[in-house]
């Protein structure tokens, strides 16, 4: 009897890691999860999408200061400016994820078009990191989100013949 349940306790180990996700899936739904995040962003404006796709109460914004701003009740209205023209812009360019299958972060380029066009050369742009977790309801939110400004970018001034795509003068 102890040999049984010696080989089910064995059967059910190694059946959890073989059902487990791979890291290549994990990272594929949460590249997804931030272009939809940020289509949201493009079409909603940026509060909507933050209300959206952050961890409602322990979602984290990181803005530089000592302690993080925390829920989406108190994030949100950081974003209201990003209606109408103005447009909160970015694209993932990386994801990373473990060999569980609730937990990655992604990464990428962020832009802030005033005229609302993310074809047009930004006012500014930097990069961003986004940490996910799946929920209890198997969706993917942002449970810690931070964005650096990218110091060597300058926007073109009105009339410019040249473009500083690359940051470098």
């Amino acid at each position: 009897m102890k040999v049984l349940l010696a080989s089910a306790s064995l059967s059910l180990a190694l059946s959890g890691s073989i059902l487990a996700q791979s890291p290549a899936t994990t990272v594929a739904e949460i590249m997804q999860a931030d272009r939809d995040f940020a289509a949201m962003a493009a079409e909603e404006g940026a509060a909507a999408a933050f209300g959206h796709w952050m961890d409602a109460t322990e979602g984290r914004l990181l803005r530089g200061g000592p302690e993080p701003i925390v829920g989406v009740d108190n994030i949100t209205p950081l974003y209201a400016p990003f209606t109408g023209d103005a447009l909160l812009h970015w694209e993932p360019s990386e994801g990373f994820a473990g060999t569980g299958d609730d937990f990655g972060v992604t990464w990428g380029v962020w832009s802030i078009h005033t005229d609302g066009d993310s074809g047009s050369a930004p006012a500014s742009r930097g990069t961003y990191v986004t940490v996910w977790r799946r929920n209890d309801a198997g969706d993917w939110r942002g449970l810690l989100d931070m964005g650096t400004d990218d110091p060597s970018y300058r926007p073109e001034s009105a009339g410019s013949e040249s473009s500083n795509v690359g940051g470098d003068e």
